[in-house]
């Protein structure tokens, strides 16, 4: 392959990986606006609707914890045409559903194909640009902070039918499938890790703890936000600072995107937690913490894509076989840390939001910092 020829496969990964991710940024943001409007549809009270959330996840752990295995298998296209069409047909069978368990079927349906694009997804990217990785990946995961942002102003404009919301996400998963399929150029994953890179066990469970903690703490700021600051701001204005901070990420990564091919992935890892970490501090003072919230988007941000391309780079034979478990990490921290967040507001009221995220953003800052100092390379 010639040095053209190797640059327009990757623009061609590039474009497809972003496509992808718009659909699934869509899909993470769908089901929350669209609550009322399935209440009214399906006659589900507040205590169930929220089972679609559980249905996505399931479906989306499932796939996690098995797509490494597949693609190691299979390969990258047929695990990534799988995914595609299994989200697909899960977002095509929830505007038709005429009862709510085969509404909840298809959700989690869509989650398995969420799962598996997510993985598939990011481990191509990685794979393909391998040196410039970060860039790439935090390019990617920009484009799902854009679709995590489409997706309420989509039902917002069609309230109240949720039809034309799910009709259109269904759509951009079909051109996701077909353009899929237009890959011609796809690396191959190591076929067997080699007996040579043996199972790095400690680096392992240090990035299991990172993403367990910092998505704890991203998840955690768009939970509890509102309720830290529903006091101080009133409720309309407590109730756009979510959004403001998931714009906030989206910016975010679009600045990692450049940023990562100047600055290796563990020094960027640590400058964004700690920065994090004393933003969520600084949000325990409540007039200033809307700004400090926002702070928190912008660090946090880079760290999902270029902890992978960190991973990736660490364990290079074994990241199809090592990444689920950071994913899977990823997807159980905001479920384990969640209740733990709701017990402590209940006992010390709002103002333990902010020093209780930062726990969890300490968590992840302690782990990158043992990996740097463990690093064969400088970071």
């Amino acid at each position: 392959m010639t040095g053209a020829d190797a640059a327009a496969h990757r623009r061609r990964t590039l474009l497809v990986a972003a496509v992808a991710f718009l659909a699934l940024g869509g899909l993470v943001s769908l089901y929350g606006p669209l609550f009322p409007a399935l209440r009214a549809r399906f006659g589900v009270g507040l205590d169930q609707v929220g089972a679609v959330v559980s249905a996505h996840f399931v479906g989306a752990l499932t796939a996690v914890l098995v797509a490494g295995e597949l693609i190691r298998r299979f390969g990258y296209k047929r695990v990534l045409t799988a995914g595609a069409a299994l989200l697909a047909a899960g977002l095509a069978g929830l505007a038709p559903a005429p009862s709510w368990p085969l509404f909840l079927a298809s959700a989690v349906l869509a989650g398995v194909g969420f799962g598996v694009v997510q993985v598939a997804v990011n481990l191509l990217v990685a794979r393909t640009f391998q040196a410039t990785a970060a860039s790439a990946l935090n390019l990617i995961n920009a484009v799902f902070g854009i679709g995590a942002l489409s997706s309420p102003l989509l039902v917002a404009a069609f309230t109240p039918r949720p039809e034309p919301p799910m009709l259109a996400l269904t759509a951009v998963a079909v051109v996701v499938l077909v353009a899929v399929r237009t890959l011609q150029v796809v690396p191959a994953p190591p076929a067997a890790a080699s007996s040579r890179e043996p199972v790095a066990w400690g680096a392992l469970s240090a990035f299991v703890l990172l993403y367990f903690g910092y998505v704890s703490a991203e998840v955690g700021v768009t939970s509890w936000s509102t309720e830290h600051l529903t006091p101080t701001l009133g409720p309309a204005a407590a109730a756009a600072v979510p959004g403001i901070y998931w714009g906030t990420i989206t910016v975010g990564r679009l600045l990692a995107a450049t940023v990562a091919s100047r600055v290796r992935p563990g020094r960027l890892l640590l400058i964004g937690l700690g920065v994090a970490f004393l933003a969520l501090l600084g949000a325990m003072y409540a007039p200033a913490a809307p700004f400090m919230y926002g702070l928190v988007g912008l660090a946090l941000a880079p760290t999902f894509a270029t902890g992978l391309a960190w991973l990736t780079e660490r364990m290079p034979q074994r990241a199809e076989q090592v990444s689920p478990a950071v994913f899977a990490a990823a997807s159980i921290g905001p479920i384990a840390t969640a209740p733990l967040v709701g017990l402590a507001v209940a006992s010390m009221g709002p103002s333990a939001v902010p020093p209780s995220l930062a726990v969890f953003a300490g968590v992840a800052l302690a782990s990158a910092a043992w990996l740097r100092s463990r690093d064969a390379r400088p970071a």
